[in-house]
């Protein structure tokens, strides 16, 4: 049997035959492996290989996707080679990676490279075989490539070798039993091998392309006032009312599929889970004019007893041991009812009960049970001081950070003492309201999703959002401008400079931190979205107009790449904005660490004391090392933020 269609499959060769034994790889002892002539792949049955092509083609998303793996593998690589190329940051000196100086080569692969992990291993998804030898010939590339049924190794051997550019490109398994290839790339002239690889994978994420489908999920008081006005918003810029009906009758640029599906009478329908221990917000929700007949109801989980957590961590954590299997059993319903689930995003609090215990104990469920997906928590931290309203926060949040160290692969920190800040300057009231308040955490959830949602050819799906490239570094800090008060008219005039300029100021941050900036604090990673009229040419001319403020970030001491990206981001086509340009900055940064040691300080006053411990102590199944070990972890991120900041990070 063959083929007709070009199928890249390991067990089918380049002219479309089904190699029922083994795939034979000629051999070649530049590999340095002392084995037969011949390589060779286990054996696959006809009934295995075709139902493994029909898996590809039907359901590229199956257990170890190569639209996954590729866009995991091309976005990390494209960190190490965007500082070859001018079309990212033209501001930054060009460098030619046939000249540049790898003195320091493994530090950078280690973190922009290397440390790609995927949250179910512990080791890197991809790694460069001889880093001193690629750095004297930037010609010759060798990878290692861990991926379990070895599509993307077969890939791109296939794309690679249509180069003109390419002298060979191999692929061999060096035990049939790992799930590990090398990939082995010479180019003719002496041409580098790297923009050429990344050519590569960006072919191979082209054709595998799916932008998915995501679900959020929203716990507590907090994670759910925070989603009712998510899905205003996203009900807005997509044109759907709230019988989810289409408003407009012609449908523009967008792909609602991201976070809607539409029912069997083509109304759309919120991909959203609604949990909380107290009814009163979601039968609000429910009962309100704008989402009585949007939300499945079935979607929906209140406690019977309807008691709450009383901003316990220890009571929420415990019911949701109770009920989790029942939430879980939503959660898996609404991923079956998807093509492609990529991921979640989840909005909670972490200072209250449940969205801080119960929110921890659906995040270590979710894990568990979609070890593979994609988690972003929106995570809202407390009033620091006097000022909170939960007088024993600092246990809670305490416990759920040990949890957001360990399962989601990005936590956006909503700091609460900094968005009252923001919206009493800007909003002009002493007493800024939850309306206030929710409005600017949405405006981040719906800017940083936009390019999920709307037609860019960048960061396609939150697989490709690349900004916690190492583990557990993965706490990002937001900020936008300009602030103004939703309901009111804006006057003033907006430019890109001015956007640009603000968003790189530490103040800009909605995280109280700026007064405690550090000169050891740096960039790890950041993206910087510019919405509204302007075009690529205007992001490049910012870029060199604002060379000065650009230059002056810090970055890690190690890393000689750029770590800002600026980019454009489509805006909704059905409603106008409030103003010509926006912008929103993601800035994983370590001077994020004084926010947690500002908590840690607040629990150890706590604790030193016992205050109000018997609280937690009679819920069953707590004891109060449970709060000791948080700590410690805590700690550990902390210094393991103030290592980032150190040339010697990565031994």
């Amino acid at each position: 049997m063959k083929f007709v269609s070009e199928i890249w499959h390991p067990n089918i060769d380049k002219d479309g035959h089904v190699c029922i034994s083994i795939l034979h790889d000629p051999g070649d002892d530049k590999w340095g492996y002392e084995r037969p002539e011949e390589r060779w792949l286990p054996v696959h049955t006809v009934e295995t290989i075709l139902l493994s092509v029909i898996s590809m083609l039907a359901d590229p998303n199956f257990e170890s996707p190569a639209n996954v793996d590729a866009a995991c593998i091309l976005d990390s690589f494209e960190q190490f080679i965007s500082g070859t190329l001018s079309e990212f940051e033209p501001s930054c000196p060009v460098m030619d990676s046939s000249a540049v100086s790898f003195a320091s080569v493994e530090k950078m692969f280690a973190f922009r490279w290397y440390f790609c992990y995927s949250s179910a291993m512990d080791k890197p998804k991809i790694e460069v075989l001889d880093p001193e030898g690629f750095a004297e010939d930037p010609s010759c590339l060798t990878l290692v490539l861990r991926e379990e049924d070895h599509t993307i190794g077969n890939s791109l051997k296939h794309i690679l070798c249509r180069m003109k550019d390419v002298e060979f490109c191999g692929y061999n398994v060096p035990h049939p039993l790992e799930d590990k290839i090398l990939l082995r790339l010479q180019t003719r002239q002496g041409i580098p091998a790297g923009p050429l690889l990344l050519e590569a994978l960006t072919h191979l994420e082209t054709m595998s392309h799916a932008r998915g489908q995501l679900m959020s999920i929203h716990v507590g008081q907090c994670g759910n006032q925070i989603g009712q006005n998510f899905w205003k918003t996203l009900c807005d810029e997509h044109a759907i009312d709230g019988r989810g009906r289409m408003t407009c009758e012609e449908s523009l640029h967008d792909d609602k599929d991201v976070f809607f599906y539409q029912a069997d009478d083509d109304h759309y329908v919120p991909r959203a889970v609604l949990v909380d221990l107290e009814p009163r917000v979601i039968n609000g929700i429910m009962a309100s004019e704008n989402f009585s007949r949007l939300f499945n109801p079935d979607n929906v989980y209140m406690s019977t007893h309807g008691g709450g957590a009383g901003n316990n961590w220890a009571s929420g954590y415990g019911q949701g041991g109770e009920v989790y299997e029942q939430i879980l059993d939503i959660i898996e319903r609404e991923s079956e009812n998807s093509d492609q689930m990529n991921g979640f995003l989840f909005t909670h609090s972490v200072s209250g009960g449940t969205g801080s215990g119960m929110g921890s104990l659906i995040l270590e469920k979710i894990r568990d049970r979609f070890p593979k997906k994609i988690i972003l928590t929106f995570s809202v931290f407390a009033n620091h001081g006097d000022t909170s309203d939960v007088i024993v926060h600092p246990y809670n949040s305490v416990l759920s950070m040990e949890r957001l160290i360990d399962f989601p692969d990005h936590v956006v920190v909503i700091d609460n003492a900094a968005l009252n800040r923001l919206a009493a300057g800007k909003f002009e009231t002493q007493q800024p309201t939850f309306d206030h308040i929710n409005s600017l955490v949405v405006r981040i959830m719906s800017t940083s999703t936009a390019t999920f949602r709307f037609d860019s050819h960048v960061l396609t799906s939150i697989r490709s959002l690349f900004i916690s490239p190492m583990q557990p570094l993965h706490f990002i800090q937001a900020g936008f401008s300009p602030v103004v008060d939703p309901n009111e008219s804006f006057t003033r005039k907006t430019s890109v400079n001015d956007v640009v300029r603000n968003l790189l100021k530490p103040s800009s941050m909605m995280v109280s931190t700026a007064s405690m900036t550090k000169p050891t604090h740096c960039m790890l990673s950041a993206y910087l979205f510019l919405q509204g009229q302007i075009t690529s040419t205007d992001v490049n001319t910012v870029c060199l107009s604002e060379n000065h403020s650009i230059n002056a970030i810090r970055r890690a001491p190690w890393d000689f790449t750029n770590p800002l990206r600026i980019l454009h981001t489509p805006s909704s086509p059905y409603i106008k904005p409030q103003y010509k340009v926006s912008g929103l900055m993601l800035n994983n940064n370590t001077s994020i660490a004084p926010l947690f040691e500002r908590i840690l300080q607040q629990f150890a006053r706590l604790r030193s004391k016992n205050a109000f411990i018997d609280r937690f102590q009679k819920e069953e199944g707590f004891s109060v090392d449970m709060m000791d070990s948080s700590a410690e972890r805590v700690q550990e991120l902390i210094d393991l933020y103030s290592e980032a900041e150190k040339p010697e990070f990565l031994g």
